[in-house]
């Protein structure tokens, strides 16, 4: 089953050089956030990817030819040129398609400039910037047992700020690790499994956005359905939360992984 990344956008602006790269390069504990997402479905059988590229496309690119070499035993052979790799990488069984899908286009055109690479079959699609420790087997039986076009994984999260319960003008309570959402409101957190009928919602030209434009037709139709999340979730769109992340990689504590490695 192919994995599609979505990794375009204008990306941020790198801590260290003060440049703008993209969001998939964000390092995290010396490998880039996309390595990180990769890694996830990776552990759990997935190594089959297609990342739709857009602006900062071609340092992606750069990234994956030379990441081959990176960080392991090689032995030259300085007249032919000849590279022997010395031991097997756990990343050696990655096969990743690089799609040029354009500078500015919408994230529902970026996954339909990607049809031809997906075999017609289902396949997950997330994004570059978020890590998260859902299930992937349990995702796709929640999907096949729905019988939907698409299955969102719907999260939680805790926000760092803290909310008031208020009764009249008295403080009722506080409660310091808040989610976002409360009851059955759950938030986008990626991590998708679609259909290939997604493509009767898409337009290669039309610049379709998917969180803006398809998910509201896909809802009226009722072909849209949500996998409920509790466990861990992160986005990663600011300094802040890279450092928060990159804390506990460097603590030996990734719980994006916690339950598959």
């Amino acid at each position: 089953m192919k994995v599609l990344i979505l990794c375009g956008g204008r990306g941020i602006i790198d801590a260290e050089t003060r440049q703008r790269i993209p969001k998939a390069l964000v390092q995290i504990g010396g490998k880039p956030l996309i390595w990180h997402v990769m890694k996830i479905f990776s552990t759990q059988g997935y190594n089959d990817f297609v990342l739709a590229l857009g602006e900062g496309g071609d340092a992606i690119r750069r990234y994956f030819y030379y990441q081959h070499i990176e960080g392991k035993d090689v032995q030259f052979d300085a007249g032919s040129s000849r590279i022997e790799y010395l031991h097997a990488g756990p990343e050696d069984n990655w096969r990743i398609k690089c799609v040029d899908t354009g500078l500015n286009a919408q994230t529902g055109s970026r996954i339909a400039r990607c049809r031809r690479y997906l075999d017609s079959k289902p396949f997950f699609t997330t994004y570059s910037d978020c890590l998260c420790d859902v299930d992937l087997n349990e995702l796709w039986n929640y999907h096949n047992n729905q019988g939907k076009t698409i299955t969102v994984t719907g999260v939680q999260p805790t926000s760092r700020f803290g909310t008031f319960d208020l009764m009249g003008n008295e403080v009722g309570s506080y409660t310091s690790d808040t989610k976002f959402t409360s009851g059955d409101r759950y938030l986008n957190g990626g991590f998708i499994v679609m259909n290939p009928s997604i493509f009767d919602y898409l337009d290669v030209l039309s610049e379709c956005n998917l969180e803006r434009c398809v998910f509201n037709e896909l809802t009226n139709s009722k072909q849209l359905a949500v996998f409920r999340h509790e466990g861990y979730w992160q986005s990663v769109d600011t300094e802040r939360d890279t450092d928060r992340v990159t804390g506990l990689y460097l603590a030996n504590k990734r719980p994006w992984l916690s339950n598959k490695i």
